[in-house]
Parts: C-alpha cells; sequence; structure tokens
C-alpha cells in the first residue's frame, strides 16, 4: 500500500484485500457486488482503518466480521475493502494517504466520510451495496453528497464484532444502495427480527430547516410538502427551548471525543502515527477532553433522548435535512461545515435512533441531494418499509 498523497482522486478501493471473492453462490443477495469499508474483519486479511501505521501494525483477522460473514452467506460478491477518512474520525472524505473518493455523481466534489470509498463504489457503479460504519453521520453524509439511499441503524441492533470501533457509544454498521428495495432486502439479512408497523405520522421540526444552506432552505421545505400527502397524520416537533440545537454539535464532539480517547489513548501515544492536520487536531483535543465536559454533554444527551421519546413511536417518523449543503468541492476547507453537519447528525446519535436518506431532491443545478427521515430505537423495519414505499410513490408522480 502506497503511503504518499494521491492527487488523482480515485481513492475508492484498496489494494489489500480479497477481491470478486464469493464463498455462496444461492441467497437474498445473490450475485450483488458488495463493496467493504476498510475496518471489517475478513478472515485472514489485514485493516489499515485508513492509517499506515494501524496496517503496519494489524495482524491477519481469526475471524469474519458477522456482518460481512451474513452478506456473504446470502450470495455477496466482495469486490473488495474500500478506503476510508483515518480511524473513521472525518466526514470529508479524503485521505492524505491513499487519496480522496471523487464523487462519481458529481465531478471535481467530495463523496463524504467516512464511508467515502463505499459510497463512491456504489455511485460509480462498481458494487451494489457499500457496507460502512457511520458514528456521527459517515453513511448518512455519503449518502446525500452521492445521491444514494444510505441508513445509519439505531445503535447496537446490528453486532458489532470484527468491526475496528471508533466511539463504541455511537458506532454503528449501515450500508449505501441506489434503491431503496435493495436497502430493505440489506436490512432483512443484519436486522435482527422487529414488528414491522404501519407509520402513518410525519413529525416536523420548524428550526431544522433553519440550519440548511439558505440555497436549499426552500427545496427541503418542497420536500416536506410533497411528502406529507403519504402520511395521514402531521405533527409538529416543539424543542422547549432554542438553546437545545444549538448545545447538539458540542455535546456529540465531547461525548464521541472520550469515548475515543478511552478507545485510541494507548495506540495513539504508543505509535505516534502521522495524520492529516485537521485529524491530528481532532484526535488531541479527543486526549484533552474532561470528565465534567462528558457530564455536561451527558445532560444535553439525555434531554433530546427525553424529547424523542415524547415525540416519536413505532408508528411516526421525523422529517429532517441529512446535511447542510450538496457536497462541497475536493480540498475546500470544511472545518466551519462539519459542526454543521453534525448539528443534523447527532440528533440519531445521541438519541441512538435508526435515520436513512432519501436521495429524491431534483434540484435544478443537478446537485444530488434529499432528505432523512428517522425513528426511534429498535424500528429499522419499520422505517425501511416506509422509505421503500415514499420512493415508490415518488417515482410514480415522477413519471406521471
Amino acid at each position: 500500500m502506497s503511503t504518499k498523497t494521491h492527487n488523482n482522486f480515485t481513492g475508492i478501493f484498496c489494494d489489500h484485500g480479497p477481491k470478486a471473492w464469493q464463498t455462496h453462490t444461492h441467497g437474498a443477495l445473490n450475485n450483488k457486488r458488495l463493496a467493504v469499508k476498510d475496518v471489517f474483519a475478513v478472515k485472514g486479511e489485514r485493516n489499515s482503518a485508513g492509517n499506515p501505521s494501524w496496517f503496519k501494525a494489524a495482524k491477519p483477522a481469526l475471524q469474519t466480521a458477522s456482518a460481512v460473514n451474513k452478506l456473504m452467506n446470502e450470495g455477496c460478491s466482495f469486490t473488495g475493502f474500500t478506503h476510508t477518512d483515518e480511524l473513521a474520525y472525518s466526514l470529508e472524505g479524503n485521505n492524505i494517504h491513499y487519496g480522496a473518493a471523487q464523487n462519481p455523481k458529481l465531478s471535481g466534489h467530495a463523496s463524504g466520510g467516512s464511508s467515502m470509498g463505499s459510497a463512491a463504489a456504489v455511485a460509480a457503479n462498481l458494487a451494489d451495496i457499500g457496507l460502512g460504519t457511520d458514528t456521527g453521520g459517515s453513511i448518512r453524509i455519503p449518502a446525500s453528497y452521492c445521491g444514494l439511499f444510505g441508513i445509519r441503524p439505531s445503535h447496537n441492533v446490528i453486532e458489532k464484532d470484527g468491526l475496528i470501533p471508533l466511539a463504541p457509544p455511537f458506532d454503528t454498521i449501515g450500508w449505501l444502495t441506489q434503491s431503496a428495495e435493495l436497502l430493505s432486502d440489506v436490512g432483512n439479512v443484519l436486522l435482527p427480527n422487529q414488528a414491522i408497523n404501519n407509520v402513518d405520522t410525519l413529525v416536523s421540526c420548524e428550526p431544522l430547516f433553519e440550519l440548511v444552506s439558505p440555497a436549499l432552505q426552500a427545496p427541503i421545505k418542497q420536500l416536506l410538502e410533497k411528502t406529507k400527502p403519504y402520511f395521514k397524520h402531521h405533527k409538529e416537533f416543539e424543542l422547549p427551548n432554542s438553546n437545545l440545537l444549538s448545545e447538539l454539535a458540542d455535546s456529540f464532539r465531547i461525548l464521541q471525543g472520550r469515548a475515543i480517547a478511552k478507545t485510541h489513548k494507548d495506540w495513539l501515544q504508543g505509535q505516534l502515527p502521522q495524520f492529516a492536520p485537521a485529524i491530528a487536531a481532532r484526535f488531541k483535543m479527543a486526549l484533552a477532553l474532561t470528565a465534567q465536559e462528558e457530564q455536561e454533554a451527558l445532560k444535553v444527551q439525555t434531554q433530546w433522548q427525553t424529547l424523542i421519546a415524547k415525540n416519536l413511536n413505532t408508528n411516526s417518523c421525523l422529517f429532517l435535512p441529512t446535511t447542510p449543503t450538496t457536497a462541497p468541492k475536493l480540498g475546500a476547507d470544511t472545518s466551519a461545515l462539519r459542526m454543521q453537519i453534525i448539528t443534523l447528525s447527532a440528533i440519531a446519535g445521541l438519541s441512538r435512533s435508526a435515520q436513512v436518506h432519501l436521495p429524491l431532491a431534483n434540484l435544478e443545478n443537478g446537485h444530488p441531494y434529499g432528505f432523512s427521515l428517522m425513528m426511534s430505537h429498535g424500528n429499522d423495519k419499520s422505517l425501511l418499509a416506509c422509505v421503500q414505499q415514499l420512493a415508490a410513490h415518488f417515482k410514480q408522480d415522477t413519471l406521471a
């Protein structure tokens, strides 16, 4: 594996790992091409987690991760490991060691991270299923930027064995596809048995629309109005105070950072790995966070969990923007954008909820965009069924 900076933006597939590997030729996902983020164990193989120091110290896996095994057992063909931002600690989709994954749907723009390679592989039709992880938005942001369906499942509903962690209290295993049908088919393989309820209530929260860029505020509200007719009931999500939204990103940053420090402190201080400057600064910040800051952030998390429990049930979903902008240009300064993104993505993260991005916008400039639906913890299959029905309705209306 090369450790030099790449400028050709082809950072999709890793050099290491199996190619065109298939263990079963029958199953619900027979011959579906599977691209796997380079944080999942495959027996006999090593992972880089996006960093050469990690790869150098890694030992071949003794077992394949359960999530990969389940997909392979249903007939998937493993196309390769895909690149990720370093230790999955970025939303940018640009790795200084292995290159950037240029957005196949929008030349010269980012695919988003940290599941950048998996998203780009699916968007470029090099894979049907992109397996990845989502801690702070690493499935949802690439889905939005690349025009894909993508799910961050409820926390801890899918086994995380064989997964290189980032922040275990928030890590989830997610996936990206071109269609809502395939997104749901993968869910039938990976998710546990759950009741599938009729989702007949759409919940919205007006202040969330103010978090998107001015140019996208009208389109996202139009998407809400287009979505409403498919639901029998509509409800407004009321915030008890205006400070709650402004505290979201920082509270998530602190809780995620504390978890990262507990998980990776020994490796960081022992290996002294080379990171991109922004990621290095993030790790330094994580190691400097205090227990007192964590306690204050936990209070905000509890408030959000209470709010979600009050406003969402087994028959309702929240409509929300996935990202505040469309895909930024490769190499653009996204430091300010990061916290804006986390303000939106932290709602599901802090409440342990399931969220799906639907790439159903039709912007005049042709940039991929859409919106998300979110359901409370444990309603993943109900959400996927709802998304599949809604996507079919949108398609019918477009053809009409």
